[in-house]
């Protein structure tokens, strides 16, 4: 399910673009199997925000310790430092909030309301 939401999948179906109807525009649904995003309960945003968060300082902390390691002197790090400090929560948006869903599925499994609701999102969508 991870994986899955690292390539921007749904993490349950594994459908390509899944919530996201272009790279910065994301749909309630996914557009494969009809689950919902947020699927009950308030803050779910915070936990793909969290993923940002994590993303991107994992990112700086390998560029610093590699810098470390390779002798890069000290401007140049941080120059790249907040290069990648503003282009990785830019360019990894989409995929904060797929590898979150598929978080949230792996702890909390969709219940049969949650089916529910997607079979019946999907029939009103699939009409139109």
């Amino acid at each position: 399910m991870l994986l899955r939401g690292l390539f921007r999948r749904c993490a349950w179906c594994g459908g390509r673009g899944s919530f996201f109807t272009s790279w910065y525009r994301k749909s309630d649904n996914c557009q494969t199997c009809g689950i919902r995003w947020e699927r009950g309960y308030e803050g779910y945003e915070l936990g793909a925000a969290t993923m940002g968060v994590f993303i991107t300082f994992g990112i700086i902390l390998g560029w610093m310790v590699a810098s470390l390691i390779f002798g890069v002197a000290l401007a140049p790090l941080l120059i790249v430092a907040a290069v990648l400090a503003i282009s990785v929560p830019v360019v990894t948006y989409p995929m904060t909030y797929t590898v979150w869903q598929g978080i949230d599925l792996l702890i909390r499994a969709p219940s049969a309301e949650d089916i529910a609701e997607a079979e019946k999102w999907l029939a009103e969508h699939s009409a139109q």
